[in-house]
């Protein structure tokens, strides 16, 4: 009796009666929903894992009934490169927005490393990725995972530094009021109010990486092209082969996927994550998910899942909280000492960089060589000067008539999120074909081609 009393109690310990630990229809359909979650990453990352010879006896090919499984493979490198982003960008952008003398060196290598293309990325990467797994496709995974992961980390960088260095006196007082580490800090502070500009900006960065997925799939080492089955690699075939259909197969499934990950997974963070929105006058209309109603109706597994935060939070709560410490001010010449020492090593990097360059230089390219590349890279640089002028003529004023209205701009998100996704080299044959027949100058009407990404960018932020 004693044994049956103790185990009737169990629940009632946990502060939940059994009536409500007992599942609902909606825990039901949440279960379903993972699971299938987890079968297809399992499905996916078993194909990812096999011996690189599959790719020889089992090519790339316009079957449309292969196209949901490359659809499933892009997607899974597509959230594992957004996996990789975000820690990148707590560890990189906190760093540059904690330290002065990090933020000295992060952010101009940022701003470059956000300029280089990535092919430019992809002709130093995919040796070594496949020099670490030989005889397995993980080497050429990686090596495409890194290469999206190159068009999405960078933004959500930016994004995340400026949150940390705009966040308001009145919090950051409270946080040292009650004594916080670093660490709570961090999750309880900082996350928290970043939270909905990193994930808006993890939306663009996720259609930024379908931008180019089609340069990350299609993988060339020396005379050998490595296509990892992916709706890149399609679109490539497709396009090579001049078959429209199966261009338009891929946008229409490129479309499908694109819609189910903004309702099962972005939609519904964006619903929970603004309650962390930081707003002096409460806003007019919420943005609303049904995954996340579904979550907040089930009743077991919101139980389980507050049972797990509130242990969280106890195991953060053991963390020491830093202790009173009288304000020490350190003498004004230590710290102009070691600045102006931090700044000599980063100068002296820099000398040593440029010097190795002016040696490479001499050694492979001749002045006139030299000219015509700072020349080509002056009008490359008009060109997207231009072009950013006239994107931001056109989508800022749209932009701020969307962001006004968050009942359009709820309606709106999806399709902008789709157009930022759809692969620009699809409308390159087209483009080619018009100039040609209508005889125009291509210097000035391919251009355009190199704003399609960019101006999505704009709208968004």
């Amino acid at each position: 009796m004693e044994n049956r009393k103790e185990a009737s109690q169990g629940p009632a310990l946990l502060g939940v009666s059994g009536a409500r630990l007992r599942p609902n229809f909606y825990d039901l359909a949440i279960f379903i929903l993972i699971a299938g979650v987890f079968a297809a990453v399992a499905h996916g990352a078993r194909g990812m894992v096999a011996p690189v010879a599959w790719l020889a006896s089992d090519p790339v090919t316009l079957d449309p009934a292969n196209l949901p499984d490359y659809a499933l493979r892009t997607t899974l490198r597509m959230f594992a490169a957004i996996a990789a982003s975000l820690v990148f960008t707590f560890v990189v952008a906190t760093l540059a927005a904690k330290s002065r003398r990090a933020e000295l060196v992060i952010l101009p290598a940022l701003d470059i490393l956000q300029s280089v293309p990535v092919l430019g990325f992809l002709t130093f990467t995919v040796v070594f990725f496949i020099g670490l797994f030989p005889q397995s496709q993980l080497g050429a995974e990686c090596a495409a995972i890194f290469a999206i992961f190159t068009s999405q980390a960078w933004n959500m960088a930016f994004s995340f530094y400026q949150s940390l260095r705009t966040v308001p006196g009145d919090l950051d007082e409270a946080v040292r009021h009650f004594r916080l580490s670093p660490w709570l800090r961090f999750w309880r502070l900082e996350v928290p109010f970043a939270a909905p500009g990193l994930i808006w900006n993890t939306m663009m960065s996720m259609s930024g990486g379908w931008f180019f997925v089609v340069a990350s799939e299609a993988i060339t080492v020396g005379d050998t092209t490595i296509k990892l089955p992916g709706i890149g690699s399609w679109l490539a075939l497709a396009i090579a082969q001049q078959d429209v259909s199966a261009v338009l197969m891929a946008v229409g499934t490129m479309a499908a996927v694109i819609l189910a990950y903004d309702q099962l997974l972005f939609r519904p963070i964006v619903a929970w994550a603004d309650k962390f929105r930081f707003e002096q006058t409460a806003a007019q209309q919420r943005p609303r998910s049904w995954v996340y109603d579904l979550w907040r109706r089930a009743r077991l597994i919101r139980r389980v899942s507050t049972l797990i935060g509130a242990l969280s939070a106890r195991i953060a709560a053991v963390a020491p909280r830093r202790a009173p410490m009288p304000q020490q001010v350190a003498p004004a010449g230590a710290g102009r000492r070691a600045d102006f020492a931090w700044s000599a090593v980063v100068l002296i990097a820099v000398a040593w960089a440029l010097w190795r360059i002016v040696m490479f230089t001499d050694q492979t390219l001749t002045l006139d060589d030299v000219a015509e590349a700072v020349g080509l890279g002056f009008l490359t640089l008009l060109r997207v000067a231009v072009l950013i002028a006239l994107a931001s003529l056109v989508w800022v004023p749209i932009g701020v008539w969307i962001g006004l209205r968050p009942g359009i701009a709820t309606r709106v998100q999806p399709i902008a999120q789709f157009l930022a996704a759809f692969p620009a080299n699809v409308l390159f044959p087209i483009a080619v074909v018009a100039i040609v027949t209508w005889k125009l100058d291509p210097d000035i009407w391919l251009s355009p081609l190199m704003i399609l990404g960019t101006q999505w960018y704009i709208l968004f932020n």
